[in-house]
This record gives C-alpha cells, structure tokens and sequence, in this order.
C-alpha cells in the first residue's frame, strides 16, 4: 500500500512540475512576442524614415 501512495505522490509532482514548466515557458512567449511587436513598430518607424528622406531628395538622387 505503501509503495502505490509513493508512486502515485511521484505522478503528482510530475504533473505539477510539467504545468510549473508550461506556465513558465507561456509567460516567456508572451514577453518575447511584446518585445517582436517593439521591434516591428521601430522598424516600420525606419522604414516610414527612409522614405521620407528619398521623397525629400528628390531631383537630388543619383541615378546609377
């Protein structure tokens, strides 16, 4: 009897411990996915930047 309430206490910390780890790697994703949406919107704000600056050149730019 003894030996099934161990086994089963092992089951239990393993699930828990794999629903510790899913939470955490959840967490992870969330921020990393905040700090790719950063990264977007800067390089968007570059991109808009740059286009500008060519619009302005204009009858300045060098044709290769």
């Amino acid at each position: 009897m003894m030996k099934v309430n161990i086994g089963l206490m092992g089951i239990l910390i393993v699930i828990i411990l794999m629903l510790v780890s899913i939470s955490n790697l959840n967490s992870k994703n969330q921020l990393l996915y905040e700090e790719l949406i950063i990264i977007k919107s800067l390089l968007e704000d570059l991109d808009s930047d740059i286009h500008e600056i060519e619009d302005n050149l204009g009858p300045y730019k060098t044709e290769k």
